[in-house]
């Protein structure tokens, strides 16, 4: 008796939709007929669409849905979808990386924050604001 592990399997590129919807491209990969075949895509669509009902809350969850599915299918799916698809380069290049403010915090434990406002207290005038946002501060480090 043989089992049949996940870890085994070939790995699916979005696991939220789960194996089964994995199973269904793969399938449809294999349909000679194209208006067979688009038909088929377009029963898929609906699976993931009823799968995952939280994407309806999105502006054109349909685009995003027909996305997806040709993520799943590497992009190998020779369909008539409505969208264009997306270039696969996009989901290997790496993302921009987010500058960050480097130098010296003197109060590690404190952070650049409050350091940060520390310093916007010290600027400001003597008055109700400043013994306000001091009092934040106190609060912030306690």
């Amino acid at each position: 008796m043989t089992y049949d592990y996940n870890t085994q399997r070939k790995r699916m590129a979005l696991p939220e939709y789960g194996r089964n919807v994995q199973k269904m491209v793969d399938h449809i990969k294999t349909i000679e007929d194209r208006a067979e075949r688009n038909r088929a895509a377009r029963t898929i669509i609906q699976v993931m669409g009823n799968l995952n009902p939280h994407l309806r809350d999105e502006g054109d969850f349909r685009h995003k849905l027909w996305d997806h599915l040709a993520l799943i299918a590497d992009f190998s799916l020779d369909i008539d979808s409505p969208y264009t698809l997306p270039e696969p380069t996009k989901f290997v290049e790496k993302p921009n990386q987010i500058p960050y403010k480097q130098g010296d915090i003197r109060f590690l434990h404190y952070g650049r924050i409050v350091e940060l406002m520390i310093d916007a207290a010290c600027e400001m005038k003597e008055g109700e604001e400043r013994e306000y946002l001091t009092t934040l501060i106190v609060n912030q480090m306690k």
